[in-house]
């Protein structure tokens, strides 16, 4: 990858040059995607409501079942071999259009990093081209839908207008978060969104798996340190604890699939989901900010014990199987857990290495 510089005033008539390094704009595309994928989800949620009021406007003849319906239903026979009932199909395709809304957002987030000319048009660009990718091309390739030929000018119309509806509130939501995040980076003594939503998320990712966040953040701090050196927390940089903490997620894991295992919102369960999440949240920390992070990585697990309990026990009533759920749940708490802790390691390469140019200069 390579390098671009910046320029940084030091007395008058003097300049220093500061090299970008990738670790830069690692860090700024893995925060435009987060904030992207908010967005996203954002969009999708307005996009909903403009096409519920839209339609006697337009009056579309779309596919029936609609494609994210169809799309459910395939999810649903794909995974646990179950056809779903016409309110869980009608459930489902809502989870499917925010699923794909919070993607593509996460994309275009990552993107206009790199690509600042995606976000022409104040985002209508990126909602005319996911108009084009998704309804016209990806939906009738999967078979959800007829050829875009076999519709009418007027529903060609409803779903670009929509995109459109779609990408403008995107780029408004990805932009106003990534210009907080950048005000907050110049004044780096307050509290930031990241000091908020990563202890969160990973704290919510603990209430599905007691140990998956913390093995993930033993593994990120043995590798990277996470700048836990020097702190009571600088036992997780050891690769004897990774191994004892993914051992254990491992386990979990197992256990998890067995009959009769007593549910995540028992009290035993609920107190051992608080501590990892605490712990992983204050692994990940800013220096200053570590109890902040402690609290919200507990109050996350707290919250995400209950909501995961809710969804798959849902999940699992619509597809007739538990199974299917639970492996899906591993793979979320896993990723999620990679995520955001790869996530604070690199912003903590990022700090040192500022810090390390701060001094030289």
């Amino acid at each position: 990858m390579g390098r671009t510089h910046m320029l940084l005033e030091n007395t008058p008539g003097e300049t220093l040059t500061q090299t970008r390094k990738p670790v830069d704009a690692a860090v700024d595309t893995a925060a435009g995607a987060a904030a992207g994928a908010l967005a996203g989800f954002a969009g999708a949620a307005v996009m909903e409501g403009f096409q519920t009021y839209a339609a006697t406007l337009f009056s579309p003849s779309g596919s029936q079942p609609p494609a994210t319906e169809q799309a459910a239903q395939a999810a649903a026979r794909l995974v646990g071999g179950a056809r779903l009932r016409k309110a869980e199909r009608k459930t489902g395709g809502a989870a499917v259009h925010y699923v794909v809304g919070t993607l593509a957002g996460a994309g275009y987030g990552a993107m206009a990093e790199t690509v600042p000319g995606v976000t022409r048009w104040h985002g209508i660009a990126f909602g005319l081209v996911s108009a084009t990718l998704i309804d016209q091309i990806a939906v009738p390739l999967a078979g959800f839908s007829r050829p875009a030929w076999h519709y009418t000018l007027r529903t060609h119309l409803y779903g670009y207008a929509s995109h459109a509806v779609f990408g403008v509130v995107t780029e408004a939501v990805r932009k106003m978060v990534r210009s907080r995040k950048v005000a907050a980076a110049e004044e780096r003594t307050g509290i930031t969104i990241e000091d908020l939503s990563v202890p969160l998320l990973l704290g919510m990712a603990n209430g599905q798996r007691t140990f998956t966040p913390p093995a993930a953040v033993t593994v990120a701090a043995a590798g990277s340190g996470l700048g836990l050196k020097g702190t009571p927390l600088s036992f997780l940089t050891s690769k004897w604890t990774g191994a004892i903490m993914s051992a254990a997620a491992i386990g979990e894991y197992m256990a998890d699939k067995q009959p009769g295992i007593p549910a995540r919102i028992a009290p035993g369960g609920l107190v051992g989901r608080t501590i990892g999440g605490a712990l992983s949240a204050a692994a990940v920390a800013r220096p200053g900010k570590a109890l902040l992070a402690a609290g919200l990585g507990a109050a996350g697990a707290l919250a995400g014990a209950y909501i995961s309990y809710r969804a798959r026990a849902v999940l699992a009533r619509a597809l007739g199987r538990d199974k299917p759920v639970a492996f899906a749940e591993d793979a979320l708490s896993i990723l999620g857990s990679a995520a955001l802790a790869g996530y604070a390691a690199m912003r903590e390469n990022q700090r040192q290495n500022h810090a390390e140019f701060a001094l030289a200069a």
